[in-house]
């Protein structure tokens, strides 16, 4: 009798485990949230957006009063040059200083972010479609470059290069 009261009481617990099993599957899936849980989580993916765009903005006017009133002359291994000028925050005006070059001057908008003690990231993308990722290290004056542009038989339709090089900064007076 004992055994047969531990098959039961084992039976009894399988079924209930099964039950509750099923019970929070079907709890799971017709879950919807709530109207609340829907406004809080769209508040708090504004907050993110509002965080995020304050955090953009100080990487700019950090990175700027480093370039304020100077250019960047830079020098890459591949033979492209450029100097670039901060006119204002979040525009550059970048101007090739050797005949290789995939586009004439101009101004563009970029973003930046550190990446590191005295290394920032800058990126934008040119009126032609080229796009430029590039790192600048404050402390070395290392610079490096990766560009990407449209061209019809390459890989994804693009053609690419990775610059490393060197800059200086350079005052405008």
């Amino acid at each position: 009798m004992n055994k047969t009261k531990r098959i039961l009481a084992t039976m009894l617990v399988a079924l209930s485990f099964s039950s509750i099993c099923a019970a929070a599957d079907v709890s799971a899936t017709n879950a919807e949230p709530s109207a609340k849980q829907v406004n809080a989580t769209q508040a708090a993916i504004e907050q993110s957006k509002i965080a995020a765009a304050a955090e953009a903005e100080k990487q700019k006017q950090d990175f700027f009063k480093r370039v304020d009133g100077k250019t960047v002359a830079v020098h890459y291994d591949s033979g492209f040059q450029f100097n670039i000028d901060y006119p204002e925050v979040g525009v550059l005006q970048w101007t090739p200083t050797s005949s290789l070059t995939l586009a004439k001057s101009d101004k563009e908008h970029y973003e930046v972010q550190k990446v590191g003690t005295d290394i920032y990231s800058i990126n934008w993308v040119e009126s032609k479609g080229i796009v430029v990722s590039q790192i600048l290290n404050f402390k070395t004056h290392k610079a490096y470059a990766y560009m990407t542009w449209n061209k019809e038989g390459e890989r994804g339709n693009r053609a690419s290069i990775f610059h490393k090089g060197s800059f200086k900064l350079v005052d405008k007076k």
